[in-house]
């Protein structure tokens, strides 16, 4: 098949990776495939990643607001789709994207929709606190509807997803998870790994993008309850979450018990998630967090590490009392307590994560295209 994949932001510069840049790798072992390539400036400083997709460089304005870079590039955007259709002779359009979505729909070519999580509260949490949230929010929600209504077929990662497809009129609908590459991510003797990163004691931590939707405030509280350092992997990207988080660290004077290591490559995250004692899921409660099972959860499972996520009803439903759960800041510090004083099998996690390998995962993603051309 010759595959347009319309993505979710930069496809390289992005410094975490998501479903598609996996999937997409993979299928590109059988597959022409080619991406949209995002130029947002915001990522311009991070190494870009390589990738077995063929690129194709679309937007003529790079600009570290997402909402205005799409705006702003629509036109770009929907004569880049249109070129690449008729030069490449596309089958099928992936599509996970909001505005460039649209512009899709037009092409003359089946599209199938990644719906990957609450969409209309993704993009609106990168505004907090202001009266352009709503204004995205409304927005988004109507664009993404219409994407569905006009898609060939819906992918999505949860039931809880798929219901609220439903709800909304889609019935064609596949509910494939996220997942990880169990080839990269594997468990490293834990003693080692936290001397490689100079860790002494007990250690939890949290993989992944510093934002809104995160509940690192309630990690952050428990602290001063707990002897533990916590590790905080990733990136602040488009909100100041990370220096909000700083600041309640500092009025709690817990400032020394928290590590903040900003952008770990992805090919380096071994080390770091095996030098926990537990890996960290603290979401606050919105759809986009009940609805979506993220792919950290899985990382953590990957290294033979447990998980202590907050109680959200999509991960209940697929991994069960496989990992841990907590429901606020009492149960937060029982339960690591719990956790930190017992053993631990660190094969057992790990059987887990293969189970949702991204080839497995990637085969069913395959089925689905195929159907839809």
């Amino acid at each position: 098949m010759n595959i347009l994949v319309v993505p979710t932001t930069d496809w390289i510069g992005h410094p975490v990776p998501n479903r598609l840049n996996f999937i997409f790798d993979i299928l590109a072992e059988n597959h022409n495939v080619y991406v949209l390539h995002f130029r947002l400036k915001k990522f311009q400083g991070f190494k870009p990643r390589k990738t077995k997709c063929t690129l194709i460089k679309t937007g003529w304005k790079e600009i570290d607001d997402p909402s205005t870079y799409y705006i702003l590039n629509f036109s770009s955007h929907l004569r880049s789709i249109r070129r690449i259709i008729k030069d490449k002779r596309i089958n099928i359009i992936l599509s996970a994207n909001i505005l460039p979505s649209f512009m899709a729909n037009f092409a003359g070519v089946p599209i199938v929709f990644d719906y990957l999580d609450h969409f209309e509260e993704s993009a609106s949490i990168y505004y907090p606190d202001s009266i352009f949230r709503k204004l995205v929010k409304n927005g988004v929600s109507f664009i993404t509807r219409y994407n569905l209504k006009h898609a060939q077929s819906v992918i999505t990662v949860t039931m809880e997803l798929a219901n609220l497809l439903h709800d909304f009129g889609i019935e064609n609908v596949a509910v494939i998870p996220n997942g990880v590459d169990t080839d990269l991510l594997k468990p490293i003797q834990k003693p080692n790994a936290k001397s490689d990163l100079g860790l002494k004691g007990q250690v939890i931590g949290y993989v992944g993008s510093l934002e809104h939707w995160v509940d690192l405030e309630l990690v952050v509280q428990a602290l001063p309850r707990l002897n533990v350092t916590l590790l905080v992997v990733g990136p602040g990207l488009f909100t100041d979450y990370g220096e909000k988080i700083k600041t309640l660290a500092r009025e709690l004077d817990v400032e020394d018990k928290v590590i903040f290591t900003g952008v770990v490559r992805y090919t380096d995250l071994s080390t770091y998630l095996s030098a926990m004692d537990i890996g960290l899921n603290p979401l606050k409660k919105m759809k986009k967090n009940e609805f979506s099972a993220g792919g950290k959860v899985f990382n953590y499972l990957s290294c033979g590490r447990p998980v202590l996520s907050s109680r959200i009803v999509s991960l209940e439903k697929l991994l069960g009392n496989e990992i841990y759960y907590y429901d606020d800041l009492e149960s937060f510090v029982n339960q690591t307590r719990f956790i930190l004083d017992s053993n631990q099998d660190e094969m057992k996690y790990r059987l887990i994560a293969e189970k949702f390998d991204w080839r497995k995962i990637a085969f069913n993603y395959e089925e689905v295209l195929i159907r839809s051309t």
